[in-house]
């Protein structure tokens, strides 16, 4: 066999074997396999990972960022773990690789900012060239409202079949997630019809959001969409506002509403923390950062109550990073 083989069944041995135990695989698939595809055409007859590959591999692509780099590094870093553990070789990048993450801070959207940024989605037309054969502008308002008013992750509205989407209950099946955690959340009423209405203009497709050509869209093309509208909106920049940050704004605007109407916060989190599909109540509680400073312009809020759930989620995130 050649390299792109014998790395592979490597591979699928690894990701049979997290998926398994409960343990996500999506994201070793999305930075390992390019990574394969690559040194097979440049080392087809190497039996094994080396140094030299991996370095040829980071000079070839250039991450964007350096989170980027380092959530490679860290994928990489466990596949080669998993091959020496089954007593064959593979090079296990050392410290010289380590690269520390740069966490991104969560643009906060205003009322009037959102208002604006929707009623540019509303009237932005895109297509691939072939508009005839594109509803750009029914699937974006859909696809964007779909991610702030069900808190979605940017690729999950994406990857919806036609069937993931009960149009009867309201009912929304998100399959093969960050963490590996299927779960099902329900839409707003709101939601449910404009869905029914889209739905009805679009025709049968077998994707939810379908590509001119078949299969679903993909997250590049709506981060482009997304800035596209952001720029039409005239909107100004105190940051770097992207798509993801849509569903930051659906979690922190729901605890914010629960703290105004008094309710008991820490008692809600884990059923906000199962719709959101995290894998640990930590990541939910690391929105409560993002509050202070719109916490002052509500009313009724019970301050004991919420320096309690701060100085929780200040203990989870030590503990975290020790």
């Amino acid at each position: 066999m050649g390299f792109y083989e014998i790395a592979m069944t490597d591979l699928n041995s690894m990701l049979e074997y997290r998926q398994s135990v409960g343990f996500a695989t999506t994201t070793y698939k999305y930075s390992i396999c390019p990574f394969i595809e690559y040194s097979s055409q440049n080392h087809p007859d190497e039996d094994q990972i080396t140094k030299a590959m991996l370095d040829e591999w980071l000079t070839y692509h250039r991450y964007k960022c350096q989170s980027s780099q380092a959530a490679f590094i860290s994928c990489m870093r466990r596949f080669t773990c998993f091959i020496n553990a089954q007593g064959k070789p593979a090079y296990i990048p050392d410290e010289d690789y380590s690269l520390s993450k740069e966490r991104y801070i969560p643009y906060i959207f205003t009322d009037k900012e959102l208002q604006a940024l929707f009623d540019s989605i509303d009237t932005y037309i895109p297509y691939y060239g072939y508009r005839e054969q594109f509803h750009g502008e029914l699937i974006v308002p859909v696809l964007f409202r779909m991610m702030y008013f069900c808190g979605m992750r940017p690729s999950e509205p994406l990857h919806l079949r036609e069937k993931d989407v009960n149009l009867t209950s309201g009912d929304i099946y998100i399959r093969e997630t960050k963490h590996n955690k299927e779960r099902h959340i329900i839409m707003s009423d709101d939601m449910l019809e404009l869905c029914r209405i889209y739905k009805s203009l679009i025709g049968t497709n077998e994707w939810f959001f379908p590509h001119p050509n078949g299969g679903c869209l993909k997250t590049t093309w709506m981060t482009y969409q997304f800035h596209r509208c952001w720029d039409r909106s005239g909107l100004s920049k105190k940051g770097d506002p992207r798509p993801y940050d849509l569903r930051h704004a659906f979690a922190t605007r729901t605890m914010m509403r629960w703290i105004d109407d008094k309710k008991d916060v820490m008692v809600l989190l884990p059923y906000l923390s199962d719709y959101l599909g995290h894998a640990e109540i930590t990541s939910t509680l690391y929105y409560i950062h993002l509050l202070p400073d719109r916490i002052r312009k509500s009313s009724g809020i019970n301050w004991s109550m919420f320096s309690a759930i701060y100085e929780e989620a200040d203990f989870h995130e030590k503990n975290k990073r020790s």
